[in-house]
């Protein structure tokens, strides 16, 4: 037999008595009102085990979102689409953390082409450049045009570290300190 508080007095009764003995209370509210203390309780926890699930699942997808982000790839390629949008495909992604940059290959319109991507300042040169300032020397009619022209085609060179491709082609990824990410 066991024994449950009345919800009137407190005092212990038998589950199988019809009222309370102390007070009079019938037992059938004191059963509901036992039975709603457990619905309650029970709503609680699912509450609580509902928002810690909602949390974790928040927090996952901002883990989530923040390395995607922050992948050096992934924001070499953003800064590419800038100049070129949408309609890029990458073949691939070399990333050298010692000078937070990448080299990354890719097409678009049917021509290829090869991108450094400084992250730390977002800059981005392109072979695609350098090549139209090499033929604009080429093509240049005058002493002075071509030298203008080559003295642009090494300021570019310069300014946008067009020499990293060449590093790692020479040295090679590992001797360069440059990563294959794609």
């Amino acid at each position: 037999m066991a024994l449950i508080k009345c919800s009137e007095c407190g005092a212990d009764i038998s589950e199988k008595a019809s009222e309370c003995p102390k007070c009079g209370c019938p037992l059938d509210i004191t059963k509901q009102v036992i039975s709603e203390a457990k619905k309650k309780k029970r709503k609680k926890v699912i509450t609580f085990f509902t928002v810690v699930l909602a949390f974790i699942m928040i927090l996952s997808m901002g883990v989530f979102f923040f390395k995607y982000n922050n992948d050096p790839g992934n924001m070499a390629v953003r800064l590419i689409k800038k100049d070129f949008g949408n309609n890029i495909s990458v073949d691939s992604i070399y990333y050298n953390s010692e000078v937070n940059g990448c080299i990354v290959k890719f097409s678009t319109n049917g021509e290829d082409n090869t991108a450094t991507v400084h992250l730390n300042d977002e800059i981005v040169g392109y072979q695609s450049v350098m090549d139209e300032y090499t033929k604009k020397s080429d093509n240049a009619t005058s002493d002075e045009e071509k030298e203008q022209y080559a003295q642009q085609l090494l300021d570019y060179m310069d300014i946008y570290a067009i020499f990293w491709e060449y590093k790692l082609l020479v040295n090679g990824p590992e001797e360069s300190g440059w990563e294959k990410i794609k």
